[in-house]
């Protein structure tokens, strides 16, 4: 049994649109040490960003422009440490002793425990610049109405935190979870619609996951093992704050390209609260292991740590955020209390719609790809109809759409939704949404050596009941296009065995 070690020695410079990037800082394998968790006693708290005080924000720029101080080959320099993740998010290397296998952490199951340490270390640092121990990075709570926005303290065009390669556009706009480029930003009379919509998916990344771990954290991905892409929920949400963020010009530097993202301080927020959600998605499952595999557990990252000392961390020593000496303050989940609320705006839309709408047949996906270049409405068979409450526990329903190929390193987004079928029969509403399937645009050296297909994995056990479907023996799945050139290769209902 092979083990994923992403080590890697070899510095590697490319271009993309006239820009040179290094990879990776240098060290060799003889500076390598384990890592060891801190038993210091100091437990880190990390705050929403909208409710850091004025001191709290003052700490916060002076230990970025510190870290922006340091020369350039500085582990600790946030050049250096931006480039870390151009490393092992954009497909710039092979992994170690697999030629031709790519190195990439997206799209499985290290996605999460990859970014934990990346963002650990570098508040690690910080503090370290700032000599305070106790200093705790800020996350950007998104998946909050009033964490909705881009946090103002990133917005002073004199701060350090200031990134000009954003989309000016949303500076204070209501981040809308359906955003595709050239969307209007939402009006302040569809705003209420908009965060309702907004969390009623945080709401169904949480619910339909909580069984079957892989539908949240990803697929898995061993040694040797070609990518692939098998995101979670969480990462193909992820994926919208980073589109929404970064500018709608290619190549979309920086928050929206997965090479430069790093360069972007929010990007440190954001994935606070992405590693945020996986310490509340852990909570709910009674902090049970989500993989009881070695091949996760084991799997080990390198990073530089706060004492200029390259270490390697393992999964299994990362699955509890106080091990790591931080915890999150405790907000309110607003989406834990939204389907009332949710189902009451969407009998108001119907209503609004008409009743009586024609009906139009549907047939089933077929054998041959087909190109999502207008919406897909297919009628795709359930394995099992009118289930238990007992045997809803035990499988998760899921829709799988398989074999998608969009355009190498672009930007991808399309939207899954499934509906009741009446007698083959389907109107022209969409039903629910299950999920969206969210690519962020990246590029690699690599990209002539590995054609890959990807998947989405959605669960919609608790939709069935939504849409009042569990007796159907069949659901109507339709793919909408958001942007993006994509082929699917098909779509089928699946049943996931619980691990609860």
């Amino acid at each position: 049994m092979y083990f994923l070690n992403l080590f890697i020695i070899s510095n590697y410079l490319f271009s993309f649109r006239t820009k040179k990037v290094y990879c990776c800082p240098p060290y060799s394998s003889a500076d390598i040490k384990p890592f060891v968790p801190p038993n210091d006693g100091i437990l880190r708290k990390r705050k929403p960003a909208h409710k850091l005080n004025r001191k709290e924000i003052e700490d916060f720029k002076r230990g970025i422009q510190l870290m922006k101080e340091l020369p350039e080959t500085d582990p600790w320099s946030y050049y250096q440490q931006a480039t870390i993740h151009c490393t092992y998010c954009n497909g710039a290397f092979d992994q170690v002793g697999f030629e031709d296998v790519l190195l990439q952490i997206h799209g499985s199951w290290l996605f999460t425990p990859w970014h934990r340490y990346y963002i650990y270390f570098w508040e690690k640092i910080l503090g370290k610049l700032l000599k305070d121990p106790t200093f705790a990075i800020p996350y950007w709570s998104w998946d909050t109405p009033e964490g909705m926005y881009m946090p103002g303290m990133y917005l002073d065009r004199n701060s350090p935190l200031y990134d000009d390669n954003r989309n000016h556009n949303h500076f204070t706009a209501l981040m809308d979870y359906d955003f595709t480029w050239g969307a209007p930003n939402p009006t302040p009379e569809q705003e209420e619609e908009v965060k309702i919509r907004n969390l009623k998916k945080i709401h169904n990344m949480f619910t339909e996951t909580i069984g079957a771990p892989s539908l949240f954290l990803g697929g898995p991905l061993s040694a040797g093992q070609v990518p692939q892409d098998i995101a979670g929920a969480l990462e193909n949400q992820h994926g919208l704050p980073h589109q929404w963020t970064g500018p709608e010009a290619i190549p979309r530097h920086d928050m929206g390209n997965f090479y430069t993202a790093a360069r972007d301080t929010m990007f440190f927020g954001h994935h606070a609260n992405v590693d945020r959600l996986w310490d509340i998605y852990s909570d709910l499952r009674g902090n049970k292991v989500e993989f009881d595999n070695p091949d996760w557990l084991d799997a080990s990252f390198i990073f530089y740590d706060e004492n200029r000392q390259v270490v390697n961390c393992k999964v299994r020593d990362c699955l509890i955020t106080e091990n790591l000496g931080y915890t999150y303050t405790t907000e309110r989940h607003a989406w834990k209390d939204i389907k009332r609320t949710y189902k009451k705006l969407q009998r108001g839309k119907k209503r609004s719609a008409g009743e009586g709408l024609s009906l139009i047949p549907v047939s089933e996906f077929g054998s041959a790809p087909r190109a999502l270049n207008s919406t897909i409405r297919v009628l795709v068979p359930r394995p099992k109809v009118s289930r238990s409450t007992d045997e809803k526990e035990e499988f998760s329903e899921v829709v799988v759409v398989e074999g998608i190929k969009f355009g190498h390193g672009e930007s991808t987004k399309f939207d899954v939704y499934i509906a009741k079928p009446i007698e083959g029969l389907v109107g022209p509403d969409l039903g629910e949404l299950a999920g969206s399937f969210v690519r962020v645009t990246h590029t690699h050296h690599k990209k002539d050596k590995v054609e890959t297909t990807s998947k989405i994995e959605l669960g919609v056990t608790n939709l069935l009941d939504d849409i009042e479907a569990e007796a159907s023996d069949s659901l109507v799945v339709s793919l909408v296009p958001q942007h993006g050139d994509v082929t699917i290769g098909g779509v089928r209902i699946d049943l996931f065995a619980s691990d609860i």
